[in-house]
């Protein structure tokens, strides 16, 4: 048949989000268009499967990809639909996905999931350099903390998620 069509786009502040995107590139097949959604005008006509992702800031996805996931909500409940958001709250915190992305799109994603991130220290301001900095000399916070990675165990189950359910519909 012919070749799957993947749009994945993404909104970063440091460039993590595109790392992610990149790796989720790796593990598709067909076409994989990538596209920071600040500068996405296109229509999503052409394409099979969309996957969106967005870092998360103090809580919140980056604006452009709240953006886009509104100007082209219509559209993308008819594509197959994975969602993945960039930070440092593990997935199974209760309810937290459910706060970045439009509920009819959580419904309608074959699959949705945090995939960790890094500190980019060298990027950060000044302010939150020094934040961090200033907390990893507590102890009780050294030991809980982990330096962030990439989950690309995720990055691996969202992009199987969106295949095998192309898959399932041919």
């Amino acid at each position: 048949g012919v070749a799957m069509r993947t749009l994945i786009v993404y909104g970063t502040k440091y460039g993590c989000t595109r790392k992610c995107a990149e790796l989720l590139k790796e593990r598709l097949f067909g076409e994989v268009c990538l596209q920071n959604a600040k500068s996405y005008r296109g229509s999503l006509k052409e394409y099979d499967a969309v996957f969106i992702g967005g870092s998360v800031y103090m809580g919140k996805i980056r604006g452009e990809v709240s953006c886009f996931c509104r100007r082209h909500s219509k559209e993308l409940l008819k594509k197959r639909l994975g969602l993945f958001a960039c930070c440092y709250t593990p997935k199974e915190t209760e309810g937290f996905l459910e706060t970045l992305f439009p509920r009819e799109l959580l419904g309608h994603a074959a699959y949705v999931t945090a995939v960790g991130g890094e500190m980019h220290y060298e990027k950060m301001n000044v302010v939150y350099r020094k934040l961090f900095q200033s907390l990893k000399k507590i102890d009780g916070f050294r030991e809980g903390f982990q330096e962030p990675q990439i989950n690309l165990e995720e990055i691996q189950k969202l992009a199987d998620a969106v295949l095998n359910k192309a898959n399932r519909e041919r």
